[in-house]
């Protein structure tokens, strides 16, 4: 079979992420193997426009197309849907990731021909069998579907997940590496933590919890992407950096032992960072952690169950400093407390003076609770299906605060990058290569470049 998957851009073009799509590499790592021709397009790097799908679907032909859906490249995604079909009318449509999972059948209503409800792996090998051979899906599970009669299926639900250590490592020639500046993976999937204000990959495609890599694994690949690939800098995609102190301590005792030689990049909570994780981090080459903050409130941080305290997070940010790592940290203005409240954030800023300082407005993702029972805190949702509106970077009409007025929004914002500004910060609008400070709000025109090497990963 010919298998072209798709990771559509966000709706709002000011959002742009250069980190290779991998749960679509994987999957189509796995048909690959499989003696299937497959094809990855990357909207975020190969063009805004759909011209360039378009080209390749025409040259490519595949005889299935699959989409990446997140909520913020859901409106994409649905005209991308609309456009194939009429491109290709027999082409068959499959669609998963999380907000395809959350609204299976919109995806249905918008043109795919069956819906993936959870993880991937488990079942794109007979679900691409079963499409090609145009046989009855209903045997499979966790999928939503279209008969050729025009009905709609919902299977069996198992929810079924492959251990991370049994997958193999994602074939980066799927990619246009060229477009990239750096190599990203995976060393764990999912999140044990219930902040209020994200959609959760565990809980809504991940059904058991977090899956974790070993270190011997998530170290041969890095090797494997160094040796051939090239690879000097990594980005590890984790929503939490392989989650416990003591695999973070095994994993970088392991790397500096065996003299990896790769820069890497993690995302981790400020509370599983404290000196020694984080010397040991720097040993095994880590260049920059990027903490989620959040607000400088600790009443604020409470009722967004974020579960820490600004006194954990300045433990955890003075130690990653003092270890000589870049930090990055992502602030939400807008989560539910008073302007006053608001504007504790500012101060929290310059007594941690972080490296990098990314500020968004609170979106009430489907999957969280804040957009499920808006009300209930305070936030108003005028049109619960225009996710137009669900994308960072930008301030929106269609998403209000009964606590926060779009006027105060904007006047903490300006009033945030001024006092940043004033402490020796570049808005990254401005910011040139190799700047020390650095910060982005809504108000900027630019989001925060964090790579910025002289060269892609490979030779164009």
């Amino acid at each position: 079979m010919r298998v072209l998957f798709i990771a559509p851009r966000s709706f709002n073009p000011k959002q742009m992420y250069r980190e290779y799509p991998l749960g679509i590499g994987y999957l189509g790592t796995l048909l690959k193997q499989e003696g299937h021709e497959v094809r990855i397009f990357d909207q975020n790097v190969q063009g805004a426009e759909d011209e360039g799908l378009l080209k390749l679907a025409a040259e490519f032909d595949p005889q299935i197309a699959g989409f990446s859906v997140i909520t913020p490249n859901y409106p994409v995604a649905r005209q991308q849907i609309g456009k194939l079909k009429r491109l290709r009318p027999d082409m068959r449509i499959a669609a998963g990731g999380i907000h395809a999972t959350l609204f299976p059948d919109d995806l249905i209503a918008d043109g795919a021909d069956v819906v993936v409800l959870g993880e991937g792996e488990p079942v794109i090998s007979d679900l691409v069998a079963g499409l090609g051979a145009g046989r009855d899906l209903s045997g499979l599970p966790d999928l939503l579907f279209r008969t050729r009669a025009g009905g709609i299926i919902r299977t069996a639900q198992q929810r079924r997940t492959t251990p991370l250590d049994e997958l193999p490592i994602v074939d980066r020639s799927l990619y246009n590496l060229p477009k990239y500046t750096h190599h990203s993976m995976l060393a764990s999937r999912g999140c044990p933590h219930h902040c209020a204000f994200c959609c959760n990959y565990t809980g809504t495609v991940r059904s058991d919890g977090v899956a974790v890599r070993s270190h011997k694994n998530v170290i041969a690949e890095m090797e494997h992407l160094r040796d051939i690939h090239g690879a000097r800098e990594i980005f590890f995609a984790d929503d939490i950096f392989l989650l416990r102190k003591h695999d973070i301590l095994k994993f970088c005792g392991e790397c500096a032992a065996r003299d990896v030689g790769v820069k890497w990049i993690g995302q981790m909570r400020a509370d599983s960072v404290d000196r020694a994780v984080a010397e040991a981090m720097r040993a095994a080459g880590c260049q920059r952690i990027y903490f989620g903050v959040e607000s400088g409130s600790d009443r604020i941080l409470r009722e967004a169950h974020k579960g820490m305290t600004t006194a954990q997070i300045r433990r955890g940010i003075r130690a990653a400093v003092d270890a000589g790592l870049r930090v990055k940290t992502g602030w939400i203005y807008g989560l539910p407390g008073s302007l006053e409240e608001q504007y504790e954030s500012i101060p929290f800023m310059l007594d941690l003076r972080p490296h990098e300082i990314s500020i968004h407005q609170l979106i009430p993702f489907p999957g969280t609770i804040y957009y499920s029972d808006p009300a209930r805190f305070g936030i108003r949702i005028r049109d619960a299906k225009a996710f137009e509106s669900f994308c960072y970077g930008g301030l929106d009409g269609d998403i209000r605060f009964d606590y926060l007025s779009h006027g105060e929004l904007w006047q903490l914002l300006e009033d945030t990058g001024a006092a940043l500004e004033a402490a020796g910060y570049v808005n990254s609008d401005k910011a040139a290569p190799g700047a020390e400070y650095i910060y982005t709000t809504p108000l900027s025109r630019n989001s925060m470049n964090v790579f910025r090497p002289a060269e892609p990963v490979v030779a164009a």
